[in-house]
């Protein structure tokens, strides 16, 4: 059957990427259980009961607790084109029969009066293209619509499908799942939908890997998209009607804009609505509430703030709930968190200007730096990723740039996401693939250095100065589809490309010893230019990666290689420490 280019189309991927390490969030504040309850392994128990610390006392963390804050396990059927003829037509009658239904609602097959669709969704399911998939993710807690994460992707048991790499996940809805008995399940609501290229570990193929590869199992990177938002309410542990009043008109004067940002529904709940500003960090907003000051009377806060510093200096004191009291109070405090800039004990120092910095206080900058240079402060890593946020500060972007020069690899990461956040001018950022991925150039006098997500937005990061290939090389991928190929006295690489559809191969093609211009040759989609050379090769990103990964292994790319640091269960089915796996139906409700 022929192949067409509508097999050939990738969403762009974005993604939202978001962890403190051993910032403000180190603790679970969420958590329903009463403050005398602990759960096993989740406080060290060195640390003093939260409950007896300032930052906690007389706030809104004692009077109940969020709902709606776990993550939520939402499922699907979908196609996988573009394999070749590693796909099946296998798929159950039920999941076919649900698949065609919705594929006749989309647009690229429901066109009335217009050309028709090259394969109808009966053929493009009995294609050996492509494969009938399960899909499985998790919406993060309080997502906004268009909120991205992580799909993964998975062949049906009992197919024929061999191989899902190359391959794209064609646009589909994502439910919640409700188990019955009998082993069925009853489809809920629609709450996303996923769509995008399927990346495979491109490191476990060899016999003595540790993490062995499936090809049948993938992970479309950001891949999900949100449709529905995720509704969060505050709890009240004990009803009253009073205590919704004082609560809601303490959170919407603290956030104070053109909608609500609290609204009290009964005598025991307040739905929480998220302030725009807040929407991409809505973890560190919820934060911020939960450690807001009830009592309004006069003097209240100056004095609270005032015993705050005193508290802060305590080695075992709630160093980030303290920040947070402190940022929840607002810039009335900054008197007094200006004054812990210079204190002795570093934990206030850092803690302090990690609170100033937020209040929108330039000077906490300098401090802050003073932890970032510092090789040995447990709060680097935490201090880089605080000044990625202070967009409007100039001592801030000048820091980062320097870390980008580091001899430590994992600094220049953190620094180069930093400053990504920043949307700095040191990156230049290029599409690949219709946007499948980015190719981000760092300007940076530092050892030259390949940088790759394989979590969230799929980006390849080249940090360095001409970064190049180096002759001789010969690299040939696991499939024999990519063959590069270059000898000492040559003036260009060689690629030929072997067409995944057929056994037919491309001539040779020409291409540059730059590795940027190296990736966007593999990865976007063929063209000729005026000249009638040939440009793109339409290879996946795993594959790229493979490719980039093996020519540094084998010193044929002046750079050093760098995976991000992810963990399988991340890369194959994420599910966040604590997360409940579970369908409870509660949370379906919530949502309607």
């Amino acid at each position: 059957m022929r192949r067409h280019p509508f097999f050939l189309v990738i969403v762009m991927l974005l993604a939202v990427l978001a962890g403190c390490g051993e910032g403000l969030f180190k603790f679970d504040w969420f958590k329903k259980e009463p403050k005398d309850k602990v759960e096993e392994g989740f406080v060290d128990a060195s640390v003093p009961d939260l409950a007896d610390s300032l930052a906690l006392k007389d706030t809104v963390a004692e009077q109940g607790w969020f709902e709606g804050l776990r993550f939520m396990r939402v499922r699907g059927y979908g196609i996988v084109a573009g394999l070749g003829t590693r796909g099946s037509r296998e798929c159950p009658r039920q999941v076919r029969e649900r698949l065609i239904q919705e594929m006749y609602k989309r647009p690229e097959f429901g066109r009335q009066g217009l050309e028709p669709p090259p394969l109808t969704p009966e053929q493009l399911i009995d294609d050996l293209d492509t494969a009938v998939v399960r899909i499985e993710g998790e919406i993060p807690a309080a997502a906004a619509p268009a909120t991205r994460f992580d799909v993964s992707v998975v062949a049906l048991p009992g197919t024929q499908t061999t191989s899902l790499e190359g391959g794209s996940l064609y646009t589909t809805d994502l439910h919640v799942y409700r188990d019955v008995p009998g082993g069925g399940a009853v489809e809920g609501k629609t709450l996303a939908s996923a769509a995008g290229s399927i990346f495979i570990n491109p490191f476990g193929g060899d016999s003595d890997a540790a993490t062995r590869r499936n090809p049948r199992e993938g992970v479309v990177l950001g891949g999900g998209v949100v449709k529905v938002r995720r509704r969060v309410r505050f709890v009240l542990s004990q009803p009253s009607y009073q205590r919704v009043q004082l609560i809601t008109s303490r959170i919407n004067a603290r956030f104070a804009g053109a909608h609500k940002t609290a609204e009290g529904r009964s005598w025991s709940s307040i739905d929480i609505h998220m302030p725009p500003q807040f929407e991409n960090d809505p973890f560190r907003f919820l934060a911020l509430v939960r450690h807001l000051y009830l009592p309004t009377a006069q003097g209240f806060a100056d004095q609270r703030a005032r015993d705050l510093a005193d508290e802060i200096r305590s080695p075992n004191a709630p160093h980030p709930d303290i920040a947070l009291a402190w940022e929840g109070i607002g810039r009335t405090a900054l008197p007094v968190v200006q004054s812990l800039y210079d204190a002795p004990e570093p934990h206030a120092r850092f803690y302090a200007a990690l609170a100033g910095l937020r209040m929108g206080d330039s000077i906490a900058v300098e401090p802050l730096v003073a932890f970032v240079n510092d090789p040995d402060s447990p709060y680097r890593l935490t201090g880089i990723e605080e000044l990625g946020r202070a967009e409007d500060s100039y001592q801030a972007g000048t820091t980062l740039r320097q870390l980008l020069n580091h001899g430590d690899p994992w600094i220049r990461i953190a620094a180069y996401e930093a400053l990504l956040a920043r949307s700095d001018r040191v990156i230049s950022s290029t599409p690949v693939g219709d946007r499948s991925f980015f190719v981000d150039q760092v300007e940076s006098t530092g050892d030259n250095l390949i940088y790759v997500r394989r979590t969230g937005e799929p980006r390849i990061a080249l940090l360095g100065a001409r970064i190049r290939c180096i002759p001789p090389i010969f690299y040939r991928d696991p499939n024999g589809q990519l063959t590069i190929d270059a000898d000492d006295d040559a003036q260009e690489l060689t690629l030929i490309r072997k067409s995944p559809f057929s056994d037919r191969t491309s001539p040779p093609l020409p291409a540059s010893f730059d590795v940027a211009a190296l990736i966007s040759m593999l990865g976007d989609s063929p063209r000729q230019d005026r000249h009638g050379d040939v440009h793109g090769l339409a290879m996946d990103y795993s594959s790229i990666v493979h490719v980039l990964y093996e020519l540094c292994r084998t010193h044929s790319i002046n750079a050093e290689f760098l995976l991000q640091r992810a963990t399988v269960e991340e890369m194959f089915g994420p599910v966040p420490s604590g997360a409940r796996r579970e369908y409870d139906p509660s949370e379906e409700r919530s949502e309607k």
